[in-house]
């Protein structure tokens, strides 16, 4: 893994296999903590860069690399990021049978290692967005599986030259947890909204993106909607402290802010519907529980086609300046309706059960014994 959106499907690839009753030994690496330190730490600082600072520059970048030559071009480059003496030791200790890489950097560092006899496992690539661009497809000749968002990819990958039994159309694996007690009323009640009208979810970004939504939801909280709002900032402390004091300065009192929280089912659980950047994470999650989705602060990319396929099915709207997004909260605030109608495209999605899917998958590949 690596990357936050790639670290959070490892990180519930991991606890979901774990709860299983097979007698697995499941180790998860982080790819970052094992690279070279220098090019490491820079290669994540310029991509929280082009994401937060420059999304026509990541767009550029994503569009340049999305075909066989550079992509190739740009595998190799990682290479010399990951494969050292650090990480070589880590993964020929723990010697793998299987390994599910959620990144294509760890795809291709498999890939790499199987071909020199380092290791002899199977590799599922689950690519965490809905588009699978070219660099998540450098070692799919190899691959034992690759897991996608949804069947409209198929064709797409067939045409690129992936075999048809390959590709595994199951959607994101993702599987949250609630606590068995939780009672969404009660909730509502403990957090003191009405519970009489919509509830908005408002993730802020307390990393990439954090102060680029400052000016949406100071339209919200000065805007008076019929409609409770819960914003959460994050790490990011700043914004959290800027946002109440519009709060206390507009008296917004269908307004509630958290900073960093780690229960995002639950809260998923209780509102009605999301507003987020399109990350393939965060939109995956909403899906999973079908929250139509209300996209802002693209960063071009991989969040462009997340958007895309979002827009597309229904399940929400994607909003470049904060004079637009308003103007259609405050159509959902007073057309209700219309949060109803995306929840009803959500409802035909049945990617929810992609983690059991995948575990299967696993099975079904550790059968065949090692390469």
């Amino acid at each position: 893994m690596y990357g936050n959106g790639h670290r959070a499907i490892a990180e519930y690839i991991e606890k979901y296999f774990k709860e299983q009753d097979q007698e697995f030994e499941i180790l998860a690496i982080d790819l970052l903590k094992y690279s070279l330190p220098i090019l490491g730490t820079f290669s994540q600082k310029a991509t929280d860069f082009f994401l937060l600072k420059f999304p026509m520059g990541w767009s550029f970048i994503y569009d340049l690399f999305d075909n066989k030559l550079n992509s190739s071009y740009a595998t190799k480059l990682s290479l010399q990021w990951f494969k050292n003496k650090r990480m070589r030791k880590v993964i020929t200790d723990f010697d793998p049978d299987l390994v599910i890489s959620t990144h294509f950097y760890g795809s291709s560092l498999i890939d790499y290692y199987n071909h020199k006899g380092i290791t002899n496992s199977r590799l599922i690539t689950v690519v965490t967005d809905y588009e699978t661009q070219a660099m998540w497809l450098r070692s799919y000749k190899d691959e034992d599986a690759i897991v996608v968002a949804d069947k409209d990819e198929v064709g797409y990958l067939v045409h690129k030259g992936v075999e048809r039994r390959k590709i595994k159309a199951i959607g994101i694996p993702i599987h949250p947890v609630t606590h068995p007690s939780f009672n969404v009323e009660k909730y509502i009640e403990k957090l003191g909204l009405s519970g009489n009208r919509p509830i908005c979810l408002f993730f802020g970004g307390g990393g990439n993106g954090g102060t680029h939504s400052l000016p949406y939801i100071r339209k919200l909280i000065k805007g008076n909607l019929d409609m409770d709002f819960i914003y959460i900032a994050g790490k990011n402390q700043k914004a959290k402290a800027k946002v109440d004091e519009w709060i206390k300065i507009y008296e917004a009192d269908n307004f509630k802010t958290f900073g960093f929280v780690n229960n995002v089912p639950e809260l998923l659980q209780v509102c009605d519907l999301v507003v987020s950047k399109p990350g393939g994470a965060q939109t995956t999650e909403s899906l999973y529980f079908k929250k139509p989705v209300i996209m802002i602060n693209c960063s071009g990319g991989q969040e462009r086609a997340n958007y895309k396929y979002f827009v597309k099915n229904g399940y929400g709207r994607m909003f470049k300046t904060s004079i637009g997004f308003y103007k259609y909260m405050k159509l959902l605030s007073e057309q209700p309706t219309i949060i109803q109608r995306m929840h009803k495209n959500m409802s035909k999605n049945t990617n929810d059960k992609a983690m059991e899917k995948l575990y299967k998958i696993a099975l079904d590949t550790l059968k065949k014994g090692r390469k």
